[in-house]
């Protein structure tokens, strides 16, 4: 593995990486107008090498957010003809913390020929002591379902949304807004207004961080202060949403949406995908409940393993049978961050405009 020796500019990464640890929404940094020299303007082709040698503004390619250096047009033509071998890895996330977190794309690492960028010197010291932590490894090849487990996939669908309260209910659903409180004393409030805005606002003392998604435009708000949400960081939270049964039963209908039957046991378990998003629910086979969910995910200092899920002390509000608790685990050990006590949750009342508003 190669690395670039830290230089104290890269401060402003561990900045950025406290923002995202303290909220763990969205990155707090903005994108600017251009796109940004990366790699301190070495040449890709040759760092992925693990050679540094400095990349000419006469060879230059623009890729995402960033506009790559090349010391040749040999090295330029080859990264074009294989970008995502030569590009900054994971959208420009942080290797070690993941999306949404942004890295510092002069803060970076090679490891097997690909190139890493982190939030903070931190995040790159721990990725090069271990980066099969951090990394999620390729999934094993699967043998597609049969046609059987897809229709029975479907029946328990159904069931599922019978159990929350109907399919009419759930898709003429308008809003929801939920308050709650972590294993972490942090509070959480989460509004959706279905189907296409969110509002999302953790708070800890002396310290509020909201992530605002809608059709127009993204934001990320620090106590006082918006600044533009990039479009990979966009993505990212959109996704986890997904991770919220009443958004994610609501997506049924989407061409793109795949579930089928994965276990024929006492406890049901549906396998489901969507474009960049796998999960499997657990269904309580006598009540259509979903009652757990487990999928790879970033757990505690952004190590990748199992998050499983389990949902209780359900409630009925406007005539939907809700979770009022989630417990979490990491591998098996408790996941606080995850777990969480519902304080009050109301459905379709009006959400006053505003709060999707970038303020001035």
């Amino acid at each position: 593995m190669f690395t670039r020796p830290p230089t104290p500019a890269r401060v402003i990464g561990s900045l950025l990486l406290i923002i995202v640890l303290l909220g763990s929404a969205a990155s707090a940094q903005s994108p600017s107008a251009e796109a940004t020299i990366p790699l301190e303007g070495l040449d890709p082709v040759m760092l992925s090498q693990g050679k540094e040698v400095q990349g000419d503004m006469k060879y230059k390619v623009s890729r995402g957010r960033f506009q790559y250096l090349f010391a040749s047009a040999e090295n330029k033509a080859t990264f074009e003809k294989d970008p995502s071998r030569y590009e900054i890895q994971l959208d420009g996330s942080c290797a070690r913390m993941g999306a949404p977190t942004t890295g510092n794309p002069d803060l970076y690492a090679v490891h097997n020929g690909r190139i890493y960028i982190f939030g903070s010197e931190e995040c790159q010291t721990l990725f090069k002591a271990a980066p099969e932590k951090y990394l999620e490894a390729p999934a094993a090849p699967k043998s597609p379902p049969s046609d059987e487990m897809v229709k029975r996939g479907q029946e328990l669908i159904a069931k599922a949304v019978e159990a929350l309260g109907g399919g009419s209910k759930l898709d003429q659903l308008r809003s929801l807004q939920r308050s709650d409180v972590r294993g972490n004393q942090v509070k959480n409030i989460l509004t959706l207004a279905f189907p296409d805005a969110m509002r999302q606002e953790t708070v800890r003392p002396n310290f509020t961080l909201v992530s605002v998604i809608t059709t127009s435009e993204s934001f990320i708000q620090v106590n006082n202060r918006a600044t533009p949400m990039q479009e990979s960081n966009r993505t990212a939270i959109s996704k986890e949403l997904y991770h919220d049964p009443v958004v994610l039963l609501r997506a049924r209908t989407r061409p793109d949406f795949k579930a089928w039957l994965s276990n024929d046991a006492e406890q049901k378990t549906l396998d489901i995908e969507l474009p960049g998003f796998t999960t499997t629910l657990g269904i309580d086979p006598g009540t259509g409940r979903v009652i757990n969910q487990t999928y790879r995910g970033r757990g505690p200092g952004g190590v990748v393993g199992q998050i499983a899920i389990s949902y209780s002390d359900f409630r009925t509000v406007e005539g939907l049978s809700l979770p009022f608790k989630t417990t979490a685990t990491f591998d098996g050990q408790p996941f606080p961050a995850l777990s969480a006590t519902v304080e009050a949750l109301t459905i379709n009342t009006q959400i006053d405009p505003s709060t999707f508003k970038k303020p001035q």
